[in-house]
């Protein structure tokens, strides 16, 4: 496994760096670790990576980097999708015998909240989310089905439902190994609200239409801005896709409830940590949910105008977005439990967040994401 400490001689020798970038100094290896130990290159004279890397190629990190290298290679190979070589990372190099994989590197790009979280309530951007509405819009346009998504060379794409929709049915093995807070999420979901229920019914939604990314959210979505000069568009932003790792065929409106439910995430992470119930620590927001659905709204339009849907196709995938993002956030609930003894609060908001919207897909559609389009009855 490459390291700060043995990179240089690998890299030199697969030709994505030069001796001479050696010699003059005009080299940065860091550590850039999350979930894979990934390491970013950056250099002047040329195009600087973040090379990636499984944490523990055993359980899987070696199948999924695959994943994301033939995603890319598909995307970069054929021309009937060229237009999505905007929303991804060039693939510079791929060794799998090693499971490495090497991307252009985003110089001065931002994660999605961290652009957010730089404005105050009142000049939120909304317009970043119009463009990332519009990046899904193209991506689940491009790879629709019938289309370029049935070329043989994505079979191996998987078509499976969310984990998170049977999250409800652990085996053994799961509850052997899961935190107490874990446990205690668990229960709510078989015990209350009928979630239990509601999960299952999602499972019987899931519509398998396009390719899509899969893992919608924050950390995964990249923003480069135009140039500070006077002739700039402040709004003409450009949106970066990355973490292909996860990529499938499957319901589109799972990568819109992604979307949506990071902003009940942003929401969520804007309140002041304390010793509240949920119903006070709503009250300690920084960015107010009716701030948010602004962002929301502009997230849809973009999206459904370049997704080019017909209005009861529109409908149809946003209802099932809505219930979808009620998932999302079961999901992120659950793993912010991961490693605690107690449910955190946030976690408990998230459950119940995610119950009323179960409850009434119709209200929580207009209540949590202020879009004002009409879906039919669940």
């Amino acid at each position: 496994m490459l390291s700060i400490e043995n990179a240089l001689p690998y890299l030199i020798e697969r030709g994505l760096l030069t001796p001479q970038t050696v010699l003059e100094g005009e080299l940065l290896i860091a550590n850039a670790a999350r979930r894979n130990r990934n390491l970013r290159v950056t250099r002047k004279d040329g195009v600087s990576y973040l090379i990636k890397q499984p944490d523990d190629p055993t359980y899987g990190g070696a199948y999924t980097l695959r994943c994301e290298a033939g995603f890319y290679s598909f995307c970069q190979e054929e021309p009937k999708v060229a237009e999505l070589k905007s929303l991804m990372p060039r693939m510079m190099y791929f060794d799998p015998e090693r499971s490495l994989l090497a991307l252009e590197l985003f110089e001065g790009a931002k994660p999605l909240w961290s652009l957010y979280a730089k404005t105050d309530a009142m000049s939120f951007p909304a317009h970043i989310a119009s463009a990332l509405g519009r990046a899904l819009g193209l991506l689940h346009k491009t790879l629709r089905l019938p289309g370029a998504a049935e070329d043989a060379r994505l079979n191996w794409l998987r078509r499976d439902a969310p984990w998170v929709m049977q999250v409800h049915k652990p085996g053994p093995e799961l509850l052997a190994s899961i935190s107490p807070a874990n446990y205690q999420t668990l229960r709510i979901l078989q015990t209350q609200e009928n979630l239990s229920a509601h999960l299952d019914k999602l499972r019987r939604l899931w519509h398998t239409r396009s390719v899509i990314h899969s893992d919608i959210k924050s950390d995964n979505v990249l923003v480069l801005q135009p140039a500070p000069d006077d002739a700039a568009d402040p709004k003409a932003v450009e949106i970066r896709l990355v973490d292909w790792e996860t990529v499938q065929l499957g319901d589109p409106a799972w990568d819109v409830a992604g979307a949506l439910q990071d902003f009940i995430l942003f929401w969520v992470s804007s309140m002041t940590p304390g010793a509240y119930t949920p119903e006070q620590l709503v009250t300690t927001a920084r960015y107010p949910l009716i701030v948010l659905q602004s962002a929301m709204r502009m997230l849809w339009r973009g999206y459904r105008t370049t997704a080019e849907l017909k209005p009861g196709d529109a409908e149809d995938l946003l209802r099932r977005a809505v219930q979808y993002s009620a998932a999302r956030l079961i999901q992120s609930a659950y793993e912010m439990a991961m490693n605690a003894q107690t449910l955190p609060v946030t976690s408990v908001l998230m459950l119940q967040v995610s119950a009323n919207i179960l409850a009434d897909p119709r209200a929580g559609q207009t209540e949590f994401y202020g879009i004002i389009q009409e879906i039919p009855a669940p």
